[in-house]
Parts: structure tokens; sequence; C-alpha cells
């Protein structure tokens, strides 16, 4: 009787994205796949006090049959599996789950699977996507006003007399000493610090408490460190800082002179530097239009289609997600109020996990039914990519993806996922909207706070 007949498969679970079997495999099977590796094998053995090929039957499986049998077993094992995912056409979304039951000589073998099933996705018709793509028109204003943030590395700070009172904008060196239930704490004085007023550099609205105020004038500033602050023994807590204006600076701006521009950025001329401001903005503004449309994208999808997805697949990247939480945890123990907060937080990961992989399982099929793939090309464009940002390093970085075939298929999927945005940027139904600088920067920050 065939081994296919012989072993026993049972169905143990059956829904529509999870099936569980156990399998027996009686042990004369495993005995027999045994016995004909020894024989295959009998002809070229060698062991000690025996000629080469002479060495008995039996000797060779008292000696080595255990591990002859955990290899057939592994073998029977993966034809079982390969026969049950053919025969009932089944679409895994993991790699099976195998836990072997009973392993012992004489005995059957029996062991379990468990098996996470690919979900059906649903038909996408992208002539019917409701989202737009946002695009920045850039005007020269907005050009003029990226240069003047370059050339605020060049600025020149110039002390003023004691009757100029600081705005902001100028910048004000201090002395300060910050107290906490009125003692003194580490990195809260300073002495001949240079602060620009208006810059955010420092915590609350210390900055603008100095607004106003001249060279020699002594301030209080009473600020509260924000409940998230990374010190933990600061987070949430007022705090008092005893200010001396030692003097008041205002900034003057560089001349943008041909020599200017030669000296600090090896151009031609102003009007080159002003070309390569102009690109670099467009540059990063269409890189944020195509981020912000990926997300408004993924968000319509996540909402319109609604499928069931493997509960697995979803645990493995809530874990992914949730090891970032974990770091943070190190350092900031009190980033949550009680366990009630850090479930809740939990679950948001959980529901972006689910975001992720459904429209990651929609964009595949997107992908499929429009064939597009990625070829080797592809790959080492990508992987170029990855070598730039660790120069020096290309040879450990080649060789951890040779030894992780899952790190390569997370690679691969990545480029999949952004080739297929291309695509669906190409169609010629999906509409475009011209909008300014700032009304595209307010929507930027209202996506990012989301």
């Amino acid at each position: 009787m065939s081994q296919a007949v012989e072993v026993k498969i049972k169905n143990t679970y059956d829904k529509k994205l999870k099936k569980d079997y156990h399998i027996t495999v009686p042990h004369l099977v495993v005995d027999g796949k045994v016995n004909d590796y020894i024989a295959k094998i009998r002809g070229k053995f060698a062991l000690k006090g025996f000629r080469k090929g002479h060495v008995p039957h039996e000797v060779i499986k008292e000696k080595y049959g255990p591990s002859i049998m955990a290899d057939e077993s592994d073998k029977i094992i993966s034809d079982t599996m390969r026969k049950i995912i053919s025969d009932n056409k089944l679409k895994l979304a993991l790699s099976p789950k195998i836990e072997v039951k009973i392993f012992e000589t004489g005995k059957d073998v029996e062991f379990t699977a468990s098996l996470e099933l690919y979900p059906h996705i649903p038909e996408i018709d992208l002539n019917k996507l409701k989202v737009e793509v946002k695009e920045a028109g850039i005007v020269q204003v907005d050009v003029d006003e990226a240069l003047k943030k370059l050339l605020k590395f060049y600025r020149k700070w110039n002390a003023q007399d004691e009757a100029c009172k600081a705005k902001l904008g100028d910048s004000v060196n201090i002395d300060y000493v910050g107290k906490i239930d009125k003692k003194e704490f580490e990195g809260g004085a300073a002495k001949g610090y240079q602060l620009e007023l208006g810059s955010k550099s420092f915590i609350d609205n210390f900055e603008e408490q100095l607004v106003g105020k001249k060279k020699g004038d002594e301030i209080r500033v009473k600020v509260k460190f924000p409940k998230d602050y990374q010190k933990e023994e600061f987070a949430g807590k007022a705090a008092e800082f005893s200010v001396k204006i030692n003097e008041v600076l205002t900034a003057e701006m560089p001349e943008i002179t041909d020599e200017f521009v030669k000296n600090n950025f090896g151009m031609e001329s102003r009007e080159k530097l002003t070309d390569a401001v102009k690109k670099q903005v467009e540059d990063n503004y269409k890189n944020m239009s195509r981020t912000l449309f990926k997300k408004e994208f993924f968000d319509f999808l996540n909402k319109k289609y609604d499928f069931d997805l493997p509960a697995g697949l979803v645990e493995e990247q809530l874990k992914s997600l949730w090891a970032g939480v974990e770091e943070e945890l190190k350092t900031n123990p009190n980033k949550f109020k009680n366990d009630k907060e850090k479930e809740k937080a939990k679950e948001k990961k959980r529901d972006l996990a689910e975001r992720m992989i459904r429209c990651g399982m929609i964009l595949s099929d997107v992908a499929q039914k429009n064939k597009i793939e990625v070829g080797n090309d592809d790959v080492n464009k990508e992987l170029n990519k990855i070598f730039a940002r660790f120069p020096g390093q290309e040879k450990a970085v080649t060789e951890y993806y040779q030894k992780n075939h899952s790190a390569v298929q997370q690679l691969r999927g990545s480029i999949i996922e952004e080739k297929t945005i291309d695509f669906v940027l190409t169609l010629p139904k999906l509409e475009k909207k011209k909008i300014s600088l700032k009304e595209f920067d307010k929507i930027w920050k209202k996506s990012n706070e989301e």
C-alpha cells in the first residue's frame, strides 16, 4: 500500500482562514523509509572495524537509526504537507506550524499542522478610486523663502546696546540656573549660552518670556516639562529658571553675491543657487505629495475593502510594530499612565498592523493582475540605496540579505508596493489638485499628527 494511502490525515479545525490537521504516519512506513535509506548508502558506508561497504544493515540501524528516522520523518512531513496543500488547493499566508506529538522508535509518528490561509481579495476597481493627488504649486515666493532659510546658517550675529529690547528672531546670550521644587537639577544650568528666540530650542514658552528684555535684565522664567519628556524624573514637572541677559544680538543676513555663492556652495552664480534651491523644494514636495497620496490611498482601501485577515500574520506585524514601543519604554517607563492606556495604544498598533497587511495584500493583487513584477535590477537598485546609507558596510549588508531570506522577501515586497503605487499614479482617471504651499503644509501637518 502506498505511503499516501497509509498516512492518516484528519482535519481537526476548519475555518475560512485557518485549518488544523492531525497526521499519523504508521511506524511501518517510517521504518520502511529508514531501511530504504540504509540500503541506499550501505554500499559506500564506512565504519571502524568493518570493510567499506560491508557494514551490516542492523549495525548501521542500531547506531544511526534515530538520526536517519528524524531525517526521513522530516521528508514524510514535508511530503504530507505538500499533499494537503495541493489536494485542498490552499494558498498559505504563513509557513505551516508543525508540532510533533509522538516520535519514538517502533511507534507511529504523530504530528499536528496548523495552517493560516491567504484570504480572498475582492475585485478592486481602480477607476472608482476616490483619492486625489495633492500637488504643491511652487511659486517664486516659496523659493525665496527656502533660500532665506538656507542663508540663516550664514548669518552674523551683532551685539546691540543696552537699550535694545529682544524680539523674536533675535538671539540672547544668557546665564541660567533651573530649579525643580526649589532644587537645582542636572543639565539645568549654563553660562554664556546663545539662544535664538522663536527657535523652539527650549521647552514650553521659555523663549517667549525673554522677548522685550534688555542686556543686564534678570528674569524668572516659569515653565513646565512635557508629560512625555525623555527624562522620567522631569516629565510633567514645573520648573523655574533664573536667567540673566548678557547680550542681545540681531542677525545680519549675508549679501548673495556670485562670490559668496562660489565660496560657500561651489556654484557659479546666485542664479545657479536659486535654481538648485527651486529644484530641491520641488523634489521635496513631490516626495511629500507621493507620501500623502499613499497614506490617503491606503485609508481609502482599508475603509472600502473589508475582508478577514490571517490572525497569525496580524500578530507577527503587531509584534514588529510594538517592538519599537517596548524599546521606548526602556528609556521612558512612564510613557503610559496605566495598563489601560498602554492597552489602548497597543490596539491602535493592531489597527495599523491590519491596515498594513490588508493594503499590502490589495496592492499585491493589483500588481499580479497588471503584471507588475520585481526583477533583479529592481533589487540591485534598492540595495544600492541601502549601501549609500551604510557606506563602508556593503559587504556586511550583502551578507545579511544572502543569509536572511525573510529580509529579501520584505525588500521585494517593499519594491513591488512602490512600483504598484507608481502604476496607480499613472491612471488616467486619477484626479490631481494643485494647491498652495501653505495649504499643502497644513494638510501635511494634520496627516502626520494622525
